[in-house]
């Protein structure tokens, strides 16, 4: 054969090559559009019935209805079941839960734990939070190890859900990790294990990983931990890490107990960093103690603008006090010193800074009550 010719072959068998790959693609296209228009056929009347369970029209008729379905429907609605578990509250939530329980959805769901597929592992993760099976908290928590980052997060946000206390030092081993979960997924999952895991959140305060206790520390506020203060003051002074005593003032702020005035005012000081003395000048408004308007005025000339602009806001959530401080110092800058020589002196820099702090606070303020008077 002539190269011409083998050339007309190899561009033939290419061709054909071609037309059967592009075949078998739009067949496939064809097939799969085929099953997901009947599975939305099949699901249509059980999505129906979803709906008014979701609307609180739970009637056990219906709850009936949707557990003799028939495997073929159930699969085609489940993922529509799923997602609605997720978001229902209260007896919507409980009538679903019942149909779940009723078709065996849990034990399904264990037995999909150890799938080869992520997206089955997964989904079966996050049934098994929605159930709010305590029984899956074992495998949940060794789904925090896995090797697909997806799966790790849905068996976090499922213990969240589940509410197990238990899960509460697993959860935190994974900030450090090789697998990690994002910090602020474990956060929000252990904000919903609730004041049952603040004894777990204390020791891990004294963990020597500084990302479990900065964690730690910052749950601690968003559960309300007031017995906790001590030892978060004792973080805000000591712990060696700047993120932890930043989640540390943070913390006491959010909590609101008078101790913690003298460590959030210590933090202020100019030795330690911005990102601190910042957070401890926001945290000293939301603490609302009206001593700690001087050591917040004296701030407002601070050349870290975050701690200056904190200040500033915190004294407006010191009421009266606050205000009147900050008003004195937007007046100072149109003061002249009586012993200026010129009469075209300039102000003090730092005078000026003060006011123009104050006077965006102010300004702020105006806006937030205007925003929030009745419309006539």
């Amino acid at each position: 054969m002539t190269l011409a010719g083998a050339a007309l072959v190899a561009l033939i068998i290419l061709i054909f090559a071609a037309l059967v790959f592009g075949g078998l693609i739009v067949g496939g296209r064809t097939v799969r559009r085929a099953r997901e228009a009947r599975r939305t056929q099949l699901a249509k009347p059980a999505r129906q019935l979803l709906l008014a369970i979701a609307a609180g029209d739970d009637e056990p008729e219906q709850i009936d209805e949707l557990v003799r379905l028939p495997d073929e429907v159930w699969l085609a609605v489940e993922p529509s079941a799923i997602a609605l578990l997720g978001k229902v509250r209260g007896e919507a939530h409980t009538a679903l839960v019942d149909v779940f329980e009723r078709r065996g959805a849990a034990w399904r769901a264990r037995s999909q734990l150890k799938r080869r597929d992520p997206v089955a592992r997964a989904l079966a993760a996050e049934v098994l939070g929605n159930l709010g099976r305590k029984d899956a908290l074992l495998p949940l928590c060794d789904l925090l190890g896995d090797p697909d980052p997806d799966v790790r997060v849905v068996a976090a946000r499922s213990l969240g859900r589940i509410g197990d206390a238990g899960a509460t030092q697993p959860l935190l081993a994974t900030l450090p990790s090789r697998r990690t979960v994002p910090s602020q997924v474990v956060a929000t999952a252990l904000t919903r294990l609730g004041t049952a895991a603040t004894n777990a959140l204390l020791a891990a305060l004294d963990d020597p990983r500084s990302p479990v206790r900065a964690c730690a520390a910052e749950v601690l506020g968003l559960i309300g931990a007031a017995g906790a203060t001590v030892r978060v003051e004792s973080a805000l002074r000591a712990d060696p890490v700047v993120e932890v005593r930043v989640a540390a003032a943070r913390t006491l702020g959010r909590l609101g107990t008078r101790t913690a005035l003298a460590p959030l005012i210590d933090a202020l000081e100019p030795q330690h960093p911005g990102v601190l003395r910042a957070e401890a000048a926001k945290a000293l408004g939301e603490l609302g103690a009206v001593s700690a308007a001087a050591p917040l005025t004296g701030l407002l000339a601070d050349p870290d603008y975050e701690v200056a602009h904190n200040a500033a806001r915190s004294l407006l959530r010191l009421g009266n006090s606050g205000r009147a401080a900050l008003v004195a110092a937007e007046h100072r800058v149109h003061v002249r010193p009586r012993h200026s020589a010129e009469p075209d002196d300039e102000p003090d820099p730092d005078i000026v800074l003060s006011a123009a702090h104050a006077r965006e606070a102010l300004a702020a303020a105006d806006i937030d009550a205007n925003r929030k008077q009745p419309v006539t």
